[in-house]
């Protein structure tokens, strides 16, 4: 499980190395970070260039390359409101998961922010990983209440 550059890590890990993870979660990932703020990227991948093949330095880390090699169990979620990483970068990723064949399962949240720390979203997440990672069902909308005070 990641959110934002984590939900870009859990889903470029399953789908770069599918042989070893078979499950994933990715909350508000920035898949691409041609479409993030620049200085994120750069921080880490450098400056971007272009070479003589038309191909930018940032495409090889763009999650969208690699969906076809999705073969595990992948949940996107992302909130449609989301300020920081543009819900855009989660279409693009299930636009080419659609394109190449794949299931994967998405919660899209309306008139959510980048956090999706509700209550709801958190109990999704457990109910994914004791799914398909434990192999059984999860009980049926048990309900996580916050602390108070």
């Amino acid at each position: 499980y990641g959110h934002s550059g984590g939900g870009f890590a859990s889903t470029d890990a399953i789908l770069r190395f599918p042989d070893f993870f078979k499950v994933a979660v990715s909350g508000a990932g920035n898949h691409d970070n041609r479409s993030y703020h620049i200085y994120w990227a750069e921080k880490y991948q450098g400056v971007m260039r272009t070479d003589s093949t038309g191909t930018d330095s940032f495409e090889a880390s763009a999650n969208k390359t690699y969906a076809a090699n999705l073969e595990g169990k992948l949940l996107l979620m992302h909130g449609d409101m989301d300020d920081n990483v543009h819900p855009a970068m989660t279409v693009q990723v299930i636009d080419e998961l659609i394109k190449a064949n794949r299931d994967f399962d998405l919660i899209w949240a309306p008139d959510r922010a980048h956090g999706l720390n509700e209550p709801y979203f958190i109990r999704r997440r457990w109910d994914y990983f004791v799914r398909h990672l434990l192999g059984v069902e999860p009980p049926s909308q048990y309900e996580i209440v916050r602390p108070t005070g």
